[in-house]
């Protein structure tokens, strides 16, 4: 049974794709009732950070005013593959890795050269084909624009400010950009920081489009607070006092129950938690910065006019761990502070308060469509949210999500509202009771009788076959 699952069709179409490339629960309602949505077509902002869990993201203080207390929180927002690549890829076209094919960050498993045959069917191919004018800020896909010119812009896009990250991975300085075909270097000075330089490339795309007719999406993908979270000078006395998460999975003494990647993991000596605390403030203080990016778009949204027709979503790519299991600074597990990803939502329509129903990254995609009022792609694995952001509740919606992780192999996990199952193509396997153990510290797989683990199994290969509105 187990062997079936990890040599399944799934994988075997997926290698291809990549050899030709290279070559929930219910929600909650909501606190306040929903407004009308405006008959003209809404503009779309979506903030995609890189590497901010939910506990991290919680920690910045204007985020509550400027999104969390203005639209709706969903707390069971997860990544379907929490890795930088995969994960944007499925942000972008709507599809599960197993669909897309973008299985890492770098050739031959993923990364750009194996997106680039994606780029037709993007949700910025889709909203430019209805009409809107389009912009990408910031990061699009790893090792962009490897196997292309370096003037190479995707197509869909009418506005393009990328970071060129095949050339070198600066990220906070010593970057180059591709802006608009022409390449700029950006050095080493304060002036150069890259969150605040997209910042400003977002909010004169923002002014630009005041002077225009028709709706915009713009697309921004600030680095922060990706290691080595660079930040900028004025956060630097900020969080002094901060800590990485001290739950109870934080240097768990116990790992005997965890594969064989945890198990070789050395306890966290007091110098190798002292790091950590120190790269928890460096990501605290880089992302000031993007909370700064959501606090200058949404001012120049309001200075022209535009704030009251505009949806505003801030994302993560994936989380991180932080210690938990005794592992600083990984991600592409199933834990749940890698897996779930903060997502905010505000605009036109959409109520004040939380949403507990599961959703993914694969679900921005058809959101943004609906939004726009244009059809939904049959390729597009995911559900749109525009119910949920109208604060319906509706009668039928998924009760699970599907993790998946091709690192080292096809890997799979299930997260239900009772249950993370874990099924590693090492052939180890996890199973945790959230409710008793939400901090996934005592896998029960070995104590369960073996008929327990077999509907987690079934629904995994069921959800690993789907495509388009099959993964429902």
């Amino acid at each position: 049974m187990r062997s079936e699952l990890i040599g399944g069709p799934a994988t075997v179409v997926l290698a291809a794709l990549l050899l030709a490339a290279c070559g929930g629960g219910s929600p909650v309602a909501p606190i306040t009732a929903p407004t009308p949505t405006p008959r003209v077509r809404p503009n779309l902002v979506v903030i995609v950070a890189d590497d901010p869990d939910v506990t991290t993201a919680a920690e910045m203080p204007r985020f509550p005013d400027l999104l969390a207390n203005r639209g709706l929180t969903f707390t069971r927002a997860y990544a379907s593959q929490p890795v930088c690549a995969p994960s944007r890829a499925s942000i972008l076209t709507g599809q599960y890795t197993h669909n897309h094919g973008v299985a890492g960050n770098h050739c031959p498993e993923g990364g750009f050269p194996v997106f680039r045959r994606l780029e037709q069917a993007t949700v910025a191919m889709w909203l430019k084909n209805a009409g809107y004018r389009t912009s990408l800020v910031g990061k699009y896909i790893n090792d962009y624009p490897e196997g292309a010119g370096d003037d190479y812009v995707p197509p869909g896009w009418d506005d393009w400010f990328g970071h060129m990250s095949a050339l070198e991975d600066g990220r906070y300085f010593n970057y180059w950009v591709n802006d608009n075909g022409n390449v700029q270097r950006f050095g080493a000075n304060q002036e150069d920081y890259s969150v605040d330089v997209e910042t400003a490339r977002a909010v004169r795309f923002i002014r630009d489009a005041a002077g225009r007719s028709g709706p915009f999406f713009l697309y921004l993908g600030p680095e922060a607070p990706h290691t080595p979270a660079h930040y900028a000078e004025r956060f630097g006395a900020e969080f002094r006092y901060s800590l990485a998460p001290r739950p109870p999975s934080f240097n768990e003494g116990d790992v005997s129950d965890k594969p064989l990647w945890v198990r070789t993991a050395r306890l966290l000596t007091d110098e190798a938690i002292d790091q950590t605390d120190k790269f928890q403030r460096f990501r605290l203080r880089s992302l000031r910065a993007v909370e700064e990016m959501a606090d200058g778009v949404l001012q120049a949204l309001a200075e022209t006019g535009a704030l009251e027709r505009t949806y505003v979503f801030f994302t993560s790519d994936n989380g991180l761990l932080m210690g938990q299991h005794r592992v600083v600074g990984i991600k592409g597990n199933p834990y749940e502070e890698t897996i779930r990803v903060p997502l905010m939502v505000r605009g036109p329509g959409v109520p004040i308060g939380t949403v507990e129903a599961f959703v993914l990254n694969v679900d921005l995609a058809p959101t943004l469509l609906e939004l726009a009022g244009t059809s939904v792609p049959d390729t597009v694995d995911g559900r749109s949210l525009v119910p949920l952001l109208s604060g319906a509740s509706p009668s039928a919606w998924r009760n699970d999500v599907l993790i998946e992780n091709y690192a080292t192999g096809p890997s799979y996990a299930l997260r239900t509202p009772d249950w993370l199952y874990n099924h590693q193509d090492t052939e180890e396997l996890e199973l945790y009771d959230m409710h008793e153990d939400p901090f996934q510290i005592q896998s029960l797989h070995r104590k369960v009788d073996p008929s327990f683990l077999e509907p987690f199994e079934q629904r995994i290969k069921t959800l690993v076959a789907c495509r388009g509105t099959s993964c429902g």
